[in-house]
């Protein structure tokens, strides 16, 4: 562990890094977070749809990684929370275990999670990280690959607004091929808009964060609803 000062070494990373902060960096700071918090709601949101759980515990699961990992890890620039990879492997953990119960799917990828954490520090006390080195670059590839192949078509019906069915991507897909004529029309519009914002902002101007856009956006669209609301 690092030794802030001689002879006084300390047990948590983030204190040496509040004693050596430069307050010339707050404001950058703030812009960053909240930038990556705006960005982050709407994903780990979907992420949670996704595992199968309640929405709100993508946001639990969020802030719980940001804040354990701000407090006892060592590396400032690395992204700690759920992801498409984590939320898809839970998905298939659910569906063999044959778990439908929205609770009683909430307990199980909870006991998933506890468990991996648990596995994680007992590595990571006996310092088997190496193991990580028999890990083929090709499969672990391949994984993520899969993974955002299944991630993809599992959201096309939230962009039609239709319900498939099926045990794997391939039948889902077909089965919402095949449900293009129940598709909502308000959904689909704001689905092909949100996209062509994404993407065509990455073309148009690549330094302006088009996700970013759509969230602020959407959120502006909600107030301004819910003000006409009241009023």
């Amino acid at each position: 562990m690092k030794k802030l000062q001689r002879g006084r070494p300390t047990g948590l990373p983030i204190a040496g890094q509040l004693r050596s902060y430069d307050r010339a960096w707050l404001r950058s700071d703030l812009i960053a977070g909240v930038t990556v918090a705006a960005l982050i709601v709407p994903k780990n949101l979907g992420y949670a749809g996704i595992a199968g759980i309640p929405l709100q515990n993508g946001l639990y699961a969020a802030a719980a990684g940001a804040i354990v990992y701000g407090i006892f890890g060592s590396c400032r620039q690395i992204s700690m929370g759920p992801s498409s990879g984590l939320a898809a492997v839970a998905a298939s953990a659910v569906l063999a275990a044959g778990i439908t119960k929205e609770q009683d799917v909430a307990s199980f990828v909870a006991g998933i999670t506890l468990a991996s954490g648990i596995l994680f520090l007992l590595l990571a006390v006996l310092k088997m990280g190496w193991i990580a080195q028999f890990l083929s670059r090709a499969v672990v590839t391949g994984f993520l690959f899969g993974a955002a192949i299944d991630v993809v078509i599992g959201e096309l019906p939230k962009l039609t607004g239709t319900e498939v069915t099926g045990s794997n991507p391939i039948q889902e897909l077909r089965s919402w091929l095949g449900t293009w004529g129940e598709a909502q029309q308000t959904t689909v519009v704001v689905g092909v808009v949100s996209l062509a914002v994404v993407f065509g902002l990455k073309a148009i101007a690549p330094r302006v964060p088009g996700a970013l856009v759509l969230v602020v956006g959407g959120l502006l669209a909600v107030l301004s609803q819910q003000v006409g609301c009241i009023c």
